[in-house]
């Protein structure tokens, strides 16, 4: 059985405190193991992910992998309530000498033996069943909150503080850490009867931008989201001066208004990634794309679409992306050039939303080794290189490949922008008759941002793959 990468039952981010509350749910983690074991998807654990360069990475195996952990959720699942889908969270457990450590890490890493397989998924398990009674005991320990506004204040601002530490030190700060965090204070606004049903909006907007995942967060940055969140929810806001500047690494602590000015640290920031969009659009204005390749022209295609067939074989939904390549279809019959209009209607069908709109914050990628700044010129630039896509002056292969590269590092959307990049590519080249049967070697390879010389030779081998399709 097949499960799609975006079934609802394997959702996390959907879960409610109700769904999730161990006083709710009873649970007996001494048989966790024989229940795993019981209810492990038909056909046994996938073979291992094992490296071979005479072969290349094996996508179906990968796939299988992949497929076979959200079946082990789906059945989790229906064993033991909605709850236990958090079991690939990634929250860390205890070891026997007390020790913290992650024992799912995914399905390429974590697929190994089918015993030690087994016994990973129980353990994880256990582990996000324990990591919701610490938040319930947590929760009960700081509630009732007091109703005086300046009490109330503090006394959400150390709440929010410890519910963040608790995350952070159970997830070791890694790609799950971010939305786990969000969650837990959703959750508490939730116990905590708090009014209004937009909580998702009130946590983002106090927190967002102050954390990322694959980042551990400074102390002064959970002080300055535990003081926003705390203000919005009581309209108290500490005098900026009462507070020191920064806070000590070894949190959760309370901050200090005993240290005077003139004795307070300056503000440590988390080292800032150079702006890789900068750097792209110095790139872009050096590189010869007038010279890179020669004019190569279509129709060439054959029975096999290279783009779609890659695309399909990723961990993402297939139908939406194959939907969103009708379209681009659709666009290229139409005729035009491309914009964003265009993009972004594409990029709903892929992401299933009703809205993908030009991002308004920086942007990262890499775990945070690459940033993207934000400016408010940037729809605006973006657009006028997307207008440069169709330009026949410029070789078939070079705007093909300045595009794809483009949408890469201008990363207009929230998410999904190598779907997009791809689309984009799809487009550029459609528009000429040219549908690549061959597209991995493309899409697979990582594009160095800063090496101008590295764009053109991308043109070059889109070039090649052209000149490669049987006539």
């Amino acid at each position: 059985m097949t499960i799609d990468h975006d079934d609802p039952r394997l959702r996390i981010d959907t879960l409610t405190w109700a769904d999730v509350d161990p006083a709710r749910h009873p649970f007996d983690p001494g048989t966790v193991l024989d229940v795993v074991r019981a209810v492990a998807p038909a056909g046994g654990v996938p073979e291992p992910y094992r490296y071979d360069a005479t072969r290349g990475f094996d996508h179906d195996a990968d796939h299988a992998r992949w497929n076979w952990q959200r079946a082990m959720t789906v059945a989790l699942g229906e064993q033991y309530g909605d709850w236990a889908r958090g079991w690939t969270a990634e929250m860390a457990g205890h070891t026997a000498d007390g020790a913290l450590i992650v024992r799912w890490n995914g399905a390429r890493d974590s697929t190994t033996t089918p015993e030690e397989t087994l016994s990973a998924v129980a353990g994880a398990l256990l582990d996000w069943r324990t990591f919701l009674e610490d938040l319930a005991e947590l929760f009960t320990g700081h509630l009732p909150l007091p109703t005086e506004p300046r009490a109330a204040a503090a006394a959400w601002e150390a709440t929010i503080t410890s519910l963040v530490a608790t995350v952070a030190a159970r997830s070791g700060a890694d790609e799950h850490w971010y939305p786990v965090c969000a969650l837990a204070l959703k959750w508490f606004l939730t116990v905590a009867e708090v009014p209004g049903e937009d909580h998702d909006a009130l946590v983002d907007e106090a927190i967002g931008g102050r954390f990322w995942s694959f980042v551990s967060p400074l102390g002064a940055e959970v002080a300055d989201a535990a003081e926003s969140l705390a203000a919005r929810l009581t309209g108290v806001t500490p005098p900026r001066d009462g507070w020191p500047d920064t806070w000590p690494q070894d949190w959760p602590s309370r901050r200090s208004t005993e240290l005077p000015t003139a004795m307070r640290a300056p503000r440590i920031w988390p080292p800032m990634a150079p702006d890789a969009l900068t750097t792209w659009r110095q790139v872009r204005q050096t590189a010869r794309w007038e010279h890179a390749t020669e004019h190569v022209s279509g129709p060439a295609r054959t029975a096999r679409d290279g783009i779609a067939d890659y695309l399909s074989k990723q961990k993402y939904s297939t139908d939406r992306v194959l939907a969103a390549l009708d379209l681009v279809d659709a666009d290229v019959a139409e005729g035009g050039p491309l914009t964003f209009a265009r993009l972004e209607v594409w990029q709903r069908k892929v992401l299933a939303v009703a809205a993908a709109p030009f991002r308004t914050t920086h942007a990262w990628a890499l775990a945070g080794r690459e940033r993207y700044a934000y400016r408010d010129e940037l729809p605006e630039l973006f657009e006028a290189c997307l207008a440069e896509a169709t330009d026949p002056a410029v070789p078939l292969p070079s705007r093909a490949a300045r595009v794809y590269l483009d949408v890469l590092h201008f990363h207009p959307f929230a998410d999904g922008n190598a779907r997009s990049a791809a689309l984009a590519l799809y487009f550029v080249l459609a528009r000429d008759g040219v549908v690549l049967d061959r597209a991995t070697p493309l899409l697979m390879t990582r594009w160095p941002v800063s090496d101008a010389n590295a764009a053109e030779g991308l043109a070059r081998l889109i070039a090649v793959l052209i000149r490669q399709i049987p006539r």
